[in-house]
């Protein structure tokens, strides 16, 4: 209930007449609920609306110079005032076309004399309407969001899901058949197996903790991580494929290279930066040419943030470029979901950090950088 009253209170209402004495019981009938504005003419009321959109207009017909009607089409004709509310006053002795004005677009009428408690009840009425079709449109959005979301997740179980599974299926079927095998061949099998295996848990994590963050119920539990794992991971799952188009990895810490077994502590959850940074290199992946390189650079602890930049060679498409966080953002990618930067920057803010990416159009290549607190 007190959300509901804090809400009303907020709302504004612009009374539109020429007449002083009935300004002046309007807006002593609302001012006690509503920030109320006047207006006495329909250009200065126009003005006004465009500057700072009320969200109920209360607006005499008759009026010198322009009358009521002729403001209420001019407001609905702009789109960006279309959805303001309008109630027409009028007079009991004049001969109003009421049809007209609902029409036009007009939610309901008063009349003079006024009885205020019609005016505040209609008044409250029509704004809590209109509060709840704003949260049934916002409702519908999320689902049709939701009912996207698991359309795509959908397709990558379906398509993305084949070649581990495959890969489990063939190296399983090589060890049946083969009665001996060299220890080398079956370490890599093995490794194989491994891979393909966590490239499905990824894929299922991401899947889940997505829906999570959706829903702002995903708890991040920060604690002092070595991630250097985490890049030896995928470097792992990605390798053969960065093996097959020749692509180079460099990674290193505060512009040295990152040695084997060096740890890079911070403070992280570290499935969620897991998660955020195997998005990213897949993403950076697909965007490289073969022969390419992709370098990942630590920078910082510096002012209480560290940074991590993945660097690949390629351009993000213009016309994605302003909605490349969005989500199911994608370009020239039959089998892309458009919800792995999505899901970075939903990281990223759960840490209380930023994503961002910039262009080099003279090297070619594109940054991606995570800001994180420390």
């Amino acid at each position: 209930m007190g959300q509901e009253q804090t809400a009303i209170h907020k709302q504004s209402v612009m009374v539109v007449d020429d007449c002083e004495p009935d300004i002046d019981a309007l807006v002593a009938c609302l001012s006690g609920n509503y920030q109320v504005r006047i207006a006495t003419d329909g250009d200065s009321a126009l003005k006004s609306i465009r500057e700072d959109v009320p969200d109920i207009v209360l607006l005499d017909i008759l009026m010198p110079g322009m009358d009521g009607f002729e403001v209420c089409r001019k407001i609905k004709e702009d789109p960006g005032l279309k959805d303001v509310l309008i109630i027409f006053v009028s007079s009991l002795t004049e001969a109003v076309d009421e049809t007209k004005g609902l029409e036009m677009g007009a939610v309901d009428y008063i009349t003079k004399p006024f009885n205020f408690a019609v005016i505040r009840a209609k008044v409250k009425t029509h704004l809590e309407l209109a509060l709840a079709r704003k949260e049934l449109a916002y409702q519908n959005r999320i689902l049709k969001e939701n009912i996207e979301l698991r359309e795509q997740m959908e397709q990558i179980y379906r398509h993305d899901l084949k070649n581990p599974i495959q890969a489990v299926l063939g190296v399983a079927q090589i060890m049946k058949h083969s009665e001996t095998l060299e220890k080398t061949t079956r370490q890599n099998l093995a490794q194989e197996q491994i891979n393909a295996c966590f490239t499905m848990i990824d894929m299922l994590n991401r899947t889940m903790v997505l829906h999570k963050m959706e829903q702002n119920v995903c708890p991040v539990n920060v604690a002092r991580v070595d991630v250097m794992p985490v890049f030896d991971r995928i470097t792992m799952v990605f390798g053969r494929q960065m093996a097959k188009r020749q692509i180079r990895l460099s990674i290193s810490i505060n512009a040295d290279p990152a040695d084997t077994g060096r740890p890079y502590i911070i403070s992280c959850d570290e499935m969620l930066f897991y998660i955020m940074i195997n998005n990213l290199f897949s993403n950076a992946l697909e965007a490289s040419p073969d022969g390419g390189t992709i370098a990942i650079r630590m920078l910082g602890p510096k002012q209480n943030n560290i940074n991590i930049e993945i660097e690949n060679q390629g351009l993000i498409p213009e016309p994605i470029r302003d909605k490349f966080f969005d989500k199911f953002v994608t370009y020239g990618k039959p089998q892309g979901s458009g919800i792995g930067t999505y899901s970075a920057m939903l990281t990223a803010q759960l840490h209380g950090g930023s994503i961002n990416f910039s262009l080099s159009e003279q090297a070619g290549t594109t940054t991606i950088c995570v800001c994180l607190p420390q």
